[in-house]
């Protein structure tokens, strides 16, 4: 036997392989409880946008009339419209700064890029609705800038309540996602083209245009559809921005209809989630069509990094100042805005701030139950939907990589599916599926659990793209020593695979508590009086005109994201340490 040679299998251990399910029916039902959390609630939003009538009132019978009137209606018309305006803007703005920041990052001589580059990604980790809040708080028709801007200096003030300005905030928003996405492609591109144009002399200008920017035409269109779905979908921008100017969105639109409703839950509702789901697959369809091909268009060896930067000469303080500049104002300043909202009684240029401190806000949300809940009842779900989600995600990757079950190769799907979902889809989708199922959805429906396992799934696929990398990165000849020595599966996967994911899982655990506690989409239609949440609770106490309670729960949803962040990453380095001792 060469010293590359493994032992053969025994025949028995290879028939077993074979089978198709080869080591138990666990992985059957791991799979199966993976199948029917994604699917489950769909099911239910198809049935109910045919009838004529919610489920539970009698007399109803299976028509398309909902949908006939959804889109007769003047008021859909117009929230799909700017939708579709909102969406191309915030993604055109986006792709264009995330590239052109992935670019400066990666291929030139920027000063401070070790820190401007996480930096960009600030978005990604602030709660949306805080972030929101902040925005609104200084760059609003009456924020605190926008008054000092305006008033003060007599100059044109912008209008965050309009398309674009709304725009604005969405592409700061979706921008981290075009970053990631180019960086990648450049990190691993072959910079001897962009060394001979050097060498032939050609300019910065010519590197960029014939060499740099056409590297990333798969990642411009790749970013380009994943942001317009995501814009798609966005709620909390129109809730807030979107009302004081009457301009609502689709999903802004539903939630209205839902709510204002002489029935609370239409039919058109259901229509309307359906369209935005269709909407939102089609472009996911489109989208892995083109990129089908993408991968014979790179190279099999590894590429080398350009020998030398692209230089940016006199530009590169101005250029270093622009992109902090950028994230001062987009991040660190509306976070500052949020803090300052929450502890005066009103945020205004006529008197200074410090004349108007106050704790009324802070102790209105200790004080009063509804809002006290919500941190708690927000910090439950996001402790146990955490750890739950992250387990059934890791063997259910395992299975999907590492088993001979017969089905593997749908779970990759069914993982990355509910994520492409709109969130308020999968929250109508509950919501019916709690009223469909009689059990357990007569005791889920009206609790804090049934909210857990509607955002749960609605995020599982985190953890997913955490750790089917990971797993990649491990050898499967320790599984196959392990099995060679007769351990099962189970045994493997408990005893070999798992405490060799264990950094992974708790950066899953991480990403999903920070997800889990910032998230709200899933859960409008489900929250009731008892079982309120932290999103949800910000908007209805928007809703009611008190603006300090509210920057005061999203500043406690930014510390309790910053909290988690920093156990991880603490977490994290003492692991490093440990191993380099």
């Amino acid at each position: 036997m060469t010293e590359h040679t493994l032992p053969a299998a025994p025949a028995a251990l290879r028939s077993r392989d074979r089978r198709p399910f080869p080591a138990s029916p666990g992985q059957f039902l791991v799979w199966a409880a993976v199948a029917v959390l994604t699917i489950a609630p769909l099911t239910p939003l198809v049935i109910t946008s045919l009838r004529s009538k919610p489920y539970y009132l009698p007399g109803g019978v299976f028509t398309a009339s909902a949908y006939s009137q959804l889109i007769a209606d003047p008021a859909f018309r117009q929230a799909a419209l700017n939708t579709v305006i909102f969406a191309l803007s915030a993604t055109a703005l986006a792709v264009v700064l995330g590239a052109a920041f992935a670019v400066l990052v990666t291929r030139t001589d920027l000063p401070g890029k070790r820190w401007l580059g996480p930096a960009l990604l600030a978005p990604l980790l602030i709660p949306p609705l805080g972030l929101i809040v902040g925005w609104e708080s200084l760059y609003g028709p009456a924020g605190y800038l926008t008054q000092l801007w305006s008033k003060n200096l007599h100059l044109p003030a912008w209008n965050l309540t309009s398309l674009p300005g709304m725009s604005v905030l969405g592409a700061v928003v979706t921008l981290p996602i075009a970053y990631l996405t180019c960086k990648a492609v450049l990190e691993g591109g072959d910079g001897t083209l962009e060394d001979a144009v050097r060498a032939s002399g050609g300019g910065t200008l010519r590197i960029l245009r014939t060499v740099t920017v056409p590297q990333l035409r798969t990642a411009l269109l790749d970013s380009a559809i994943l942001i317009f779905t995501l814009c798609l979908e966005v709620l909390g921008i129109p809730l807030f921005l979107g009302r004081p100017a009457n301009i609502s969105f689709i999903a802004s639109y539903l939630y209205d209809t839902w709510n204002n409703s002489i029935v609370p839950d239409p039919p058109v509702v259901s229509a309307g989630a359906i369209l935005l789901l269709a909407a939102a697959s089609l472009l996911l369809l489109t989208r892995a069509r083109l990129l089908r091909h993408s991968a014979r268009y790179t190279a099999g060896a590894r590429a080398t990094p350009p020998a030398q930067q692209i230089g940016l000469g006199r530009w590169r303080a101005p250029v270093a100042a622009g992109m902090a500049g950028f994230v001062a104002v987009t991040c660190v300043i509306p976070l500052l805005g949020l803090g300052l909202m929450s502890s005066v009684t009103d945020l205004t240029t006529l008197v200074a701030p410090w004349h108007l401190w106050t704790a009324a806000n802070w102790h209105e949300v200790w004080s009063d139950p509804t809002l006290h809940r919500s941190i708690t009842d927000s910090l439950l779900i996001a402790a146990i939907g955490s750890v739950a989600t992250v387990a059934l995600v890791a063997l259910a990757t395992v299975v999907a990589h590492r088993s001979g079950f017969a089905l593997r190769r749908t779970l990759p799907a069914l993982l990355v599916y509910p994520r492409a979902t709109p969130g308020i889809v999968f929250g109508v989708g509950f919501f019916w599926l709690y009223l469909v199922v009689d059990w357990p959805g007569a005791m889920l429906r009206n609790s804090l659990w049934g909210e857990l396992f509607a955002l749960c799934v609605r995020n599982m696929t985190l953890a997913y793209i955490v750790l089917a990398p990971a797993l990649a990165r491990i050898s499967p000849e320790l599984a196959k020593a392990a099995s060679a020595s007769g351990a099962g599966w189970w045994t493997t996967t408990r005893r070999v695979t798992l405490p060799l994911l264990r950094p992974a899982l708790i950066s899953a655990v991480v990403l999903m508590f920070v997800t889990l506690v910032s998230d709200y989409d899933p859960v409008v239609f489900l929250a009731k009086q008892g079982t309120e949440l932290l999103g949800t609770t910000m908007l209805q106490t928007w809703s009611k005109g008190l603006p300090g309670p509210v920057a005061a729960l999203a500043l406690i949803q930014v510390l309790l994201v910053a909290l988690a962040l920093a156990l991880g990453l603490g977490w994290t380095l003492r692991k490093k340490a440990r191993s380099h001792a």
